[in-house]
């Protein structure tokens, strides 16, 4: 099994971000972190590269984080050699990278250069998001209480995210905890909450039942679990009360 979900929330980050960062889609990235489906051996260097790892480390071979084509055997590393080796490894693909554009023809180095430009936009444009501090992030998951009383400053803790019109809109926002909602929400998601009393049929809410808080699509005499593994919420198992309408998924800077 791959050391996908470890070496992820190391970083902080829920699997939509690093299917972002990576730039694959988010099903391919749930399927590679719960042993679903093999990445290839390009995908591998990726994922390697992206957690700063070996391969070796990354398929669970290696209990020593460095990359094998720099050291083959390390007792002690601090941040400074991580480093060093590192950009050492860095200039490596890139010298690869140089030799390969070269055995290029005109229309293969024309493409990427072509690819690099639009990249580098992407990445420039990133870098110059708008942050914004959202302030009502609240302490407890979904699924995991039933908190949110707006009044209350203990329940709730700040983040930096992408300023978004919905960041702003948001009167809260919660993290969504478990698998029900996929393929449209997924576990460590932050959403943004509008409060509202009923939520459309159709729609997704933030609702409560029984003391635990639940992401579900609101349906006809029910809840619903957009994952089909996982069941529907009836009223007869308990009085559902209605926070309000998810609004959108929060960006963190």
């Amino acid at each position: 099994m791959l050391r996908l979900k470890e070496l992820r929330e190391e970083r902080k980050l829920n699997m939509r971000q690093a299917a972002k960062s990576l730039g694959i889609p988010y099903t391919t990235y749930i399927s590679y972190e719960k042993g679903d489906r093999e990445p290839n051996s390009e995908m591998l260097i990726n994922l390697a590269g992206f957690f700063n790892c070996s391969v070796d480390y990354l398929i669970g071979k290696d209990a020593i984080r460095v990359n094998d084509n720099v050291l083959d055997q390390v007792n002690e590393l601090d941040l400074d050699a991580l480093s060093f080796y590192g950009n050492i490894y860095d200039a490596q693909k890139e010298d690869e990278l140089i030799k390969k554009y070269r055995t290029l023809d005109e229309y293969g180095r024309e493409t990427v250069i072509c690819v690099a430009e639009v990249e580098a936009k992407r990445c420039a444009d990133a870098r110059n998001q708008s942050v914004l501090t959202f302030r009502r992030l609240s302490s407890n998951k979904a699924s995991a209480g039933c908190g949110f009383d707006l009044n209350d400053p203990d329940q709730w803790k700040s983040v930096e995210v992408v300023d978004t019109p919905e960041a702003r809109l948001a009167d809260f926002a919660v993290e969504v905890e478990g698998r029900s909602m996929e393929p449209d929400y997924f576990d460590g998601d932050i959403v943004y909450i509008s409060l509202a009393s009923e939520v459309p049929v159709g729609q997704v809410g933030l609702f409560i039942q029984n003391g635990r808080g639940y992401i579900k699509e609101a349906g006809d005499g029910r809840l619903i679990s957009r994952n089909p593994e996982f069941d529907d919420i009836f009223p007869a198992d308990g009085d559902i009360e209605c926070k309000g309408r998810v609004i959108g998924v929060a960006e963190l800077a």
